[in-house]
Order: structure tokens, then sequence, then C-alpha cells
């Protein structure tokens, strides 16, 4: 069982609810039945809040289920940090997060994935010369995806999972006329001092690897320390000493670094300093303003014992802007959906159910 509720002058310590965890598709105007394979949106060139661009700017996205006739029933699913569309699949399906029988659901990789255009994969901005880009960054790129390649004039909601959850919730900054709804999982719209101690030490972790070569490598370096640091933060220090004998550390550790395989040191590093540099007011206000002129509506989702992405701005958010929250109590921390994962698909699956 879970509690919905809309914010208003509640305490931070009374709020007591189970939560949600983390972590579309050439739409064509007969709006025909889409499957999940993987398509790819050449935007051209894209221009990034550095005034730098990428050129080519490849975005690269799979679509579910079927966009009705007037293409009132989208809902854009971004990527966690190093996240691929791929693993989004879990969330698309009758049954799932996004009612695929209600929704046409378009799942997208965000800048620098490693799939979309990538440190990794560009060949005229290869490796360290790919351009720093932002989370406002990523979002444009989306929304040129959404309006330019899938000719769709409005999304039902977005939703995203960590670095999703951020987009997410720049989407609602950058285009409040565009969408209907946002829920944004165990995101943030502007890191707290705590989270900028993470992610720079992450940072500096992946900077200092003796192979990483200032991002000039020829092997991919083994970024040991950042990953064993990375498996620390994402659940909270309870959960892991309840789930991990000290028998079984060994095991689990080796176990755990081997997540990362297959994930490009540069293609990280730029979404972490896209991660570091976050906030949604942009220097324009405080982030209760900035909270308060958005009329869309929101479930905005968090853990209590996060200790990767702390809640605290999120919760302040929800209490300006009236969005609804739904808080976890539970000890996974950013591992959320481990602890709830069915109560989450439901409170989700509702909210984006209602008119």
């Amino acid at each position: 069982m879970y509690h919905r509720v809309r914010m208003g002058p509640i305490p931070m310590n009374s709020i007591r609810f189970p939560l949600l965890f983390f972590g579309l598709c050439v739409v064509i105007a007969n709006a025909q039945a889409q499957t999940s394979q993987l398509q790819t949106a050449d935007l051209g060139r894209c221009t990034l809040d550095s005034g730098q661009s990428i050129y080519p700017c490849l975005l690269t996205y799979r679509t579910f289920g079927r966009l009705n006739t007037d293409q009132s029933n989208a809902v854009l699913f971004p990527t966690w940090y190093t996240g691929r569309s791929e693993e989004l699949l879990q969330f698309f399906g009758s049954d799932k997060l996004v009612d695929t029988t209600r929704f046409f659901g378009i799942a997208v990789d965000a800048l620098s994935d490693g799939v979309s255009s990538s440190p990794s994969n560009s060949t005229a901005q290869h490796g360290a010369a790919f351009p720093a880009i932002t989370i406002r960054d990523m979002v444009r790129a989306e929304y040129r995806l959404a309006t330019e390649t899938l000719r769709l004039k409005h999304l039902h909601a977005v939703v995203g999972i960590s670095m999703g959850g951020m987009q997410t919730f720049e989407w609602l900054v950058d285009y409040p006329g565009f969408l209907d709804k946002a829920v944004p999982i165990i995101g943030t719209p502007q890191q707290t001092s705590y989270d900028l101690l993470n992610w720079d030490l992450l940072r500096r972790l992946i900077e200092s690897d003796p192979g990483f070569h200032d991002g000039n490598y020829s092997v991919e370096p083994s970024l040991a320390l950042a990953n064993e640091f990375a498996t620390l933060t994402l659940p909270s220090p309870a959960y892991t000493a309840r789930k991990v004998s000290r028998e079984a550390f060994p095991q689990f550790l080796q176990n755990s670094l081997k997540t990362w395989s297959g994930r490009d040191a540069n293609d990280r590093l730029v979404q972490l300093k896209a991660m570091i540099a976050h906030d949604v007011t942009h220097g324009n206000g405080s982030l209760e303003e900035t909270a308060r002129k958005t009329r869309i509506r929101q479930f905005i989702v968090v853990a209590s014992n996060d200790h990767l992405v702390n809640p605290t701005p999120a919760l302040a958010w929800a209490h300006a802007s009236g969005a609804e929250t739904y808080v976890s109590a539970g000890d996974c921390g950013h591992r959320i959906l481990e602890c709830d994962g069915p109560a989450i698909t439901a409170a989700v699956r509702s909210f984006l159910d209602a008119p």
C-alpha cells in the first residue's frame, strides 16, 4: 500500500511512504504500431550551451506501443547515467511502468551514453576532443527528436530515473507547454553540496586513473577505484551490510565492478560533468521561485536514504510547486526498485493514467 500526497507545509520528518526507483520511434501520422528496434535520428548540428556544437548529432531511441490519432499519448523516457535504452526495455509493457496498451513509449539514449553521439563513437570529435555538454543540451536534443523526427506536437509525459530524472526536471523548465505530466524518479532539480562532493570525487578518480591519460587513451582504462567508489554510493550503507556478508564480499566486489564493463571512460566523464553542472534555475532566482512557476502535473519520487542523489531539493521543489510525492524510507537508497518496485510501478501507472 502507498500514499500519494499533494505537498503542503509538511515537515520533512513526517513524510514516510514506500518509494520508487531508477533507474519514443518513428512516429508517423497514421499511428502505425511501432517496435522496440533501435533507431537513429540525425539532428544535423546540435548547438550546445557552451557555444560549441556536436556534428553530426545523432540521437538513438526505441519506441513501444502505438501513437493515437490525436498524438496525445506519447511518453518520453531518457536514460540514466551511463544507461542505454536497451536497459529501459524493462519499463515498457502492458503491466510495466509505462503501459504500452495505452501509451506510445519513447526510450531515448541521452547524449554521451555510448550509443547516441558520444566521445567513444564520434569520428570528428573523438575521445577528449568531444565538447562538454549539459543536462539542458541533452534535453534540447530530445526535444528536437520529439518535434523534428517524430513530428510530435505534445507529450503526455516525461519519465526519468536518476540522471533521467534530472533531465525530467529540465524538461519542466525548458518546455513547460510541451508536456502534461512529469515523473522524475530519484532525480534532482539542483545538486546539493553533498552531491557535488560525491560527483567531484568520482570525477577525480576517473581523471587520475593511470590509464586515463587526459582522455587520450588507446586502451580502455580500468577505472578500478572509480568503479569501487560508484559501487559504494549506489545503495545505502545499511543495504550493503544487510545484503552482503563479510565472506561474500570479494565475490560481490568482483561482480559489482563487472557492471561497468563496456562503458567508455570519456563517455562517463562527459555525462558526469553534465550532472555536476546541473541546476534548473540557471542562476535565475531560487529553486522555490522556479518551482512555483511550474504548472505541469508532477509525481516526484525520492528515497529518504539515497546516498547518491540527495532528496532534499526534489522535496523542496515538490513543496513549492504543489507536486505529488512518493517517498521511500527503505534502506535500498538509489536502488529503491529493489525495495519497492511493484508499489512504485503501481503508483506511477496510476498517475500517468489519471485524466
